[in-house]
């Protein structure tokens, strides 16, 4: 699949390479006012190299073109996303039930949790809390090779661009916080002094503690083990304490854009500013993958921000680019 969408975008970039360039029928005094003449001028391809620096929804941008025809400029660059983060909570479960419940009146109810947490309690003299934090933030960063398509000899303000942004498939992760330390080692004492419990002593009636991300959407076998639609989704750290979600896409990604140049300073031919929107396409619905492989597009009723977000994640099919890009040309 991705190997046929690179296949028709080269395709693509050939045909308008060969397609007949749209003259203008311009006069000199057309000519004269032509805010591009210059740095368009025929025979400069490679002679003149512009630098520039964007914002936009792939991250902080940098990138240097040049002309390669008369009408085709080549931009190579690096975007970087700035790691913004935002606080999610996971809840935890006790015995294979939510720790956090409650009644018709609203009022919490006692679970097993409720039990956990009052023995640890007086085992330790600390409060469980009934959920962990977990860190998000994006880390969608990318080498970008894109090719301006300028179609009006008269006007070099409109274009196309299509090209491909590279990079680590993953473009966000969420993982555990600072504060997420103490309630893992709790949970993780807690299993361990249930795991070697005697058969009749009373903490085996509390079952073990786990991370509760959201219910099965749908007959799923772990393990050997069968989970019935609407079945606990019930999640361990890994061995090294690790608690992560991450979100993947295509590493190599395609780009179709229109956009508009102008000048940046009305009296100067070699400061710009540009505005561009277009999509990359990377691979369809992303990847949100837990800690241990499961794949939450398995997983529903997640609650919280934390399932605001993944949802979110999951209707990008493709993910919109809008950017502000300024340049200077310095020769």
């Amino acid at each position: 699949m991705k190997k046929g969408i690179l296949c028709i975008l080269m395709a693509c970039m050939a045909a308008l390479a060969d397609a007949q360039y749209i003259p203008a029928f311009r006069t000199d005094t057309m000519e004269t006012k032509d805010p591009g003449k210059g740095y368009w001028d025929e025979g400069n391809t490679f002679k003149h190299l512009e630098v520039s620096v964007s914002l936009g929804t792939t991250g902080i941008g940098i990138d240097v073109a040049t002309p390669i025809c008369d009408f085709i400029q080549v931009r190579l660059g690096y975007d970087y996303m700035l790691p913004f983060k935002r606080k999610f909570e996971m809840p935890l479960a006790g015995g294979g039930q939510a720790a956090r419940q409650y009644d018709e009146k609203g009022n919490r109810k006692v679970t097993p949790f409720t039990e956990i947490a009052e023995y640890m309690y007086q085992q330790s003299g600390y409060e469980m809390e009934d959920h962990i934090q977990l860190d998000g933030k994006l880390t969608m960063n990318n080498l970008k090779l894109l090719f301006d398509v300028y179609p009006l000899s008269y006007n070099k303000h409109l274009h196309v661009t299509a090209g491909i942004y590279w990079g680590p498939q993953q473009f966000a992760v969420a993982e555990k916080g600072s504060g997420a330390d103490v309630m893992l080692s709790y949970m993780a004492s807690y299993n361990k002094l249930y795991d070697e419990a005697a058969a009749d002593d009373p903490i085996k009636k509390y079952g073990r503690l786990d991370l509760y991300p959201g219910d099965y959407g749908r007959d799923f076998v772990v393990k050997g083990v069968m989970h019935k639609k609407g079945d606990p989704f019930l999640l361990q750290p890994a061995e090294d304490g690790t608690v992560r979600i991450t979100a993947k896409s295509w590493s190599v990604k395609p780009y179709l854009g229109v956009g508009y140049t102008g000048r940046l300073i009305k009296s100067r031919d070699d400061w710009k500013v540009s505005a561009a929107l277009g999509v990359l396409i990377w691979g369809g619905t992303p990847l949100q993958q837990t800690q241990d492989g499961t794949d939450l597009e398995d997983v529903c009723n997640i609650k919280g921000t934390m399932g605001h977000s993944i949802a979110l994640v999951e209707a990008l099919k493709i993910y919109p680019v809008l950017s502000v890009r300024f340049a200077k040309t310095l020769f």
